[in-house]
């Protein structure tokens, strides 16, 4: 089952159980889908669809910081669910850890590579959605430090 129809299921889901807030923010995940989608001629794979809902996440992260810095506490509360929500449609990611082994693991394969951003660049290629670019980049900054 898509990304998108599955936010569908679970916006019906939201109307039953009159989650407001959960249903106006799945259909702000369902808005930006619907907009690639009528961008393109073509149906959205899942890939885009992840994409799509992983630039959705940045953004109200990005808004959760503004409102931290500001003293919203209330939005900031209200920008974390709605990123729970939409994360709850993504594959999981790896935790800290988990990336940790796999960057050395890479390193031990490929001794050459001594600067952090061209072993983010190949780690991301390796790992694609599974990680989150940001952490990737501080754990491979770390790492080669």
């Amino acid at each position: 089952m898509s990304i998108k129809q599955q936010i569908s299921d679970a916006i019906k889901d939201a109307m039953r159980s009159k989650d407001q807030a959960r249903l106006d923010c799945l259909r702000m995940g369902k808005g930006a889908l619907l907009i690639k989608e009528k961008e393109s001629s073509e149906d959205l794979t899942e890939d885009i669809e992840v994409a799509i809902l992983r630039s959705e996440v940045k953004k109200r992260q990005q808004s959760a910081e503004t409102y931290a810095e500001l003293g919203q506490t209330d939005a900031v509360e209200a920008t974390k669910r709605e990123i729970e929500i939409l994360e709850s449609f993504l594959p999981q990611q790896l935790s800290e850890e988990d990336l940790k082994a796999k960057v050395r693991a890479y390193l031990d394969e490929h001794p050459d590579i001594n600067h952090a951003g061209r072993l983010t660049g190949a780690m991301k290629k390796e790992l694609g959605d599974a990680a989150d670019g940001k952490m990737l980049n501080q754990i491979c900054q770390k790492i080669l430090s």
